[in-house]
């Protein structure tokens, strides 16, 4: 999160592989079927209606549900986002909805647990069903889904252990937080993580909040306390950078020598990153995951093998919807290629009417 740059180019052009930047400039789109925040819509004639499963309630969605919509307007397709608390149970009951609602053609689930059997076997028991299931943002197993759309999590991590390294080549011992730690995505971005940003940075303990936001705070308090020599603060979930820059900056002395390195960026991080309290954050793509998974569905559906070939060239499988790092002033040190402070993705949000990524 399971979202989405200086120069990039119009999401017309449909470019699969988003390597400029947290989401891509798109035209105005044309009149149409849309949804709305909880809604749904009538699909205009001959049009699917698709159904998107997010895998929290966290407001990294908004920014896919706005992608989700604006490709709704273009490709007259009606479609509605369910989102959850971060319970697997509650992806199974809402996959048991869908299998329920004959006029629901196509399915994206960003999969809480890969290797949750409820979860896997319903997204099987849809595609039976004739439904088309694909996943974003988190992927799911091979078999029970058509495509995935979204960031390349290993990726993701790794770049985030590269900035780590460039940021405090001294290394440090590091603390993880992160709402599910079996979720696809945040078994992909840990690993990544420390795999690139190499042996000075250990490992020491992994805090899991199941969404719940108030433990999500509590773990940073818990983590403060627990490990006072600790020198890198991860979150791995979009909603975490906040509460890891709200206890950390609690502690003057501590914020000083540690660093805070996060992914995403919500309303309250935007802020937080603003003042400085965010070092770097790995910003995914999500109005793009949102948009790019519409037209993938809608495509699959109605069976356009024109569309389907053009979004996945060479029979691949995956959408990949790019990362960008975000700073709060540019900073010499981080070579990547893909960097932008928060006044840059500020602007950028305002374009697309987003108070966060």
């Amino acid at each position: 999160m399971s979202v989405p740059r200086v120069g990039w180019r119009a999401l017309a052009a449909l470019i699969l592989t988003v390597a400029g930047g947290c989401g891509g400039d798109a035209a105005p789109p044309a009149p149409g079927p849309t949804t709305k925040a909880g809604g749904s819509s009538t699909p205009a004639p001959g049009k699917p209606r698709l159904m998107f499963i997010t895998n929290s309630s966290s407001d990294w969605w908004n920014a896919v549900e706005t992608g989700m919509n604006d490709a709704a307007r273009e490709t007259g397709a009606a479609v509605e986002m369910r989102r959850i608390d971060g319970e697997a149970s509650q992806q199974i009951m809402r996959l048991e909805d869908v299998l329920g609602l004959s006029d629901v053609q196509g399915v994206a689930i960003s999969v809480l647990e890969q290797d949750t059997p409820g979860i896997a076997d319903k997204m099987r028991e849809l595609q039976k069903a004739g439904k088309i299931v694909i996943a974003v943002d988190s992927d799911g197993q091979k078999d029970a889904r058509s495509a995935y759309v979204g960031t390349l999590n290993r990726d993701a991590g790794a770049l985030a252990g590269r900035v780590a390294r460039s940021l405090r080549p001294q290394g440090g011992k590091t603390v993880v937080f992160v709402g599910t730690k079996s979720a696809a995505n945040a078994i992909a971005r840990r690993e990544g993580f420390f795999e690139a940003a190499g042996k000075e940075f250990v490992q020491t303990e992994v805090f899991e909040d199941g969404t719940d936001h108030s433990r999500a705070q509590l773990n940073v308090q818990s983590a403060i306390t627990k490990l006072p020599d600790v020198g890198v603060f991860l979150g791995l979930w979009s909603y975490n950078a906040h509460f890891i820059a709200e206890e950390v900056s609690k502690f003057p002395d501590l914020r000083k020598r540690a660093t805070v390195v996060t992914f995403d960026l919500d309303e309250l991080a935007v802020q937080d990153m603003d003042r400085g309290a965010i070092d770097a954050t790995i910003c995914q793509n999500p109005y793009q995951i949102g948009y790019m998974g519409v037209k993938l569905l809608n495509a699959l559906v109605t069976k356009n093998q024109a569309e389907i070939d053009k979004l996945l060239p060479g029979g691949t499988d995956m959408i990949n919807t790019g990362l960008r790092v975000v700073v709060p002033q540019k900073n010499p040190t981080i070579k990547e290629k893909d960097v932008m402070d928060i006044q840059e993705m500020k602007a950028w949000l305002a374009t697309k009417g987003l108070k966060s990524t």
